[in-house]
């Protein structure tokens, strides 16, 4: 099944070299939103701000079909 991700901030250099903003991936049914970050190879210690459908999610969230995932690193200021 297809699902749309789209990285933010520190994330983005991790999208695929010929993605411009977001960019389809091939997912097995059954996948994670967690699936997808090991995939793409996101470090694994850095929390994830997670957004499925513009819902919260975490890596444990399950996938459909054109479901579309954000996913952002934290935010901090001041």
């Amino acid at each position: 099944m297809k699902v749309e991700v789209k990285l933010f901030a520190g994330f983005r250099k991790h999208t695929p070299e010929e993605a411009q903003n977001s960019f389809f991936m091939d997912v097995p049914h059954g996948s994670t939103v967690g699936d997808i970050v090991a995939s793409l190879g996101l470090p694994a210690d850095v929390k994830k701000i997670i957004f499925v459908n513009g819902v919260h999610g975490d890596s444990t969230t399950s996938l459909k079909s054109n479901d579309r995932v954000g996913i952002f690193p934290p935010v901090a200021g001041g």
